[in-house]
């Protein structure tokens, strides 16, 4: 917004405020622009200050984050000639990137206060002006000092820096941010759409079809998840899943092939839990579904499946599905891309599945 698009009145009450004694009604004038420009928190701000007027470095501050707002870089910069993080951003704004170098270096040595809104500004205003490696001099020092003081770290704040880290290429540094947003924010998409490229890059294609189902669980209409799932299931050479995407039939199976060998009735007894490792095809289930139907306890405990690590996993997921519904007791059922002792601490049997013959065993993950 310029200045040209605010009203006469409104214009007079931010000269006025900048007066040794601003009447009230100025800052009643601001309240209900800022509440109308959806910004709650600084109109009841600026509502408070009508009652109980600011003080004078407090208020300078404030207006010139206004008139900066506003596209008056002037008018901010001749209330805040002290060095600052306001003087910081107004140099930013009018293109003075190397007096703002200089200035950063400064205030990164003396620290004065700084709140979140505004770093993340800061960065911002950095990457408008293509300088992303001041932007990361910037907000690596103050997450150090953050977290060294035990001051928590936002899942902004984890995306600003993963982002910046990825725009530079260090990839590796970037993904433990994407992470910890993600712990922050779990039902963002964008640091697991992140994640799941990173996954392609390590070569780990398995981990990054799970992380474009689990943005496709949040967001079905998410535009760029299903590339990525693709891609990965390309890279896994995974035929049936790839012929599920495309609503076509399956290549080269299109029913349940059965086992030449299957595990004797005495491995499933008392199994309620059950984890496959690497299989791309649920024959092996039809021994365990049977031994379920069987057990009169089923109903007091309920039974849960873990398909983890299938080279195949939508087809594998799909067939799981099918034959879980005839069951009739629900049963759980997850995918999961690689074996996680804490996640997967539960399974009473852990099968996998082998190259030799009779191609699975018995594995001791079990609990």
């Amino acid at each position: 917004m310029s200045s040209t698009e605010i009203s006469t009145d409104l214009r007079e009450a931010l000269e006025q405020l900048s007066s040794a004694d601003p009447a009230p009604e100025c800052f009643e004038l601001v309240a209900r622009w800022r509440r109308a420009c959806g910004d709650a928190e600084a109109a009841a701000t600026w509502q408070t200050w009508s009652l109980l007027p600011p003080e004078a470095e407090e208020l300078r501050q404030a207006l010139a984050q206004l008139w900066r707002g506003l596209g008056d870089t002037e008018r901010a910069a001749a209330l805040v000639p002290e060095p600052g993080w306001q003087q910081l951003a107004v140099m930013l704004q009018q293109g003075e990137l190397e007096q703002a170098t200089n200035l950063q270096r400064q205030l990164l040595q003396e620290r004065p206060p700084l709140e979140v809104a505004a770093l993340l500004e800061l960065v911002n205003l950095w990457q408008e002006a293509e300088q992303h490696q001041q932007a990361l001099e910037l907000l690596e020092p103050l997450l150090g000092w953050m977290e060294s003081r035990g001051e928590p770290v936002s899942g902004q704040l984890c995306n600003a820096m993963a982002d910046l880290l990825e725009k530079q290429e260090r990839f590796n540094e970037a993904e433990p941010w994407w992470q910890r947003s993600h712990a922050l924010q779990p039902h963002q998409a964008w640091p697991l759409m992140r994640l799941g490229h990173q996954a392609m890059r390590r070569q780990q294609p398995l981990v990054a079809v799970h992380y474009a189902n689990q943005v496709l669980q949040r967001d079905p209409g998410h535009s760029i998840a299903p590339r990525l799932q693709r891609r990965a299931l390309q890279a896994l050479r995974a035929e049936r899943s790839l012929a599920l995407l495309d609503g076509r039939t399956p290549p080269a199976t299109q029913a349940i092939t059965p086992l030449e060998e299957a595990p004797a009735a005495e491995i499933w007894q008392g199994c309620r839990r059950l984890a496959l490792v690497g299989f791309r095809d649920a024959a092996i289930l039809e021994g365990w579904l049977e031994s379920l139907k069987q057990d009169p306890g089923v109903a007091a405990s309920p039974a849960q499946l873990w398909l983890i690590a299938s080279p195949d996993p939508l087809w594998l997921h799909q067939q799981a599905h099918t034959m879980l519904a005839t069951q009739a007791q629900p049963i759980a059922l997850e995918s999961w891309p690689v074996w996680d002792p804490q996640r997967h601490s539960a399974a009473e049997r852990v099968i996998e599945a082998c190259a030799a013959h009779p191609f699975w065993q018995l594995h001791p993950h079990a609990a």
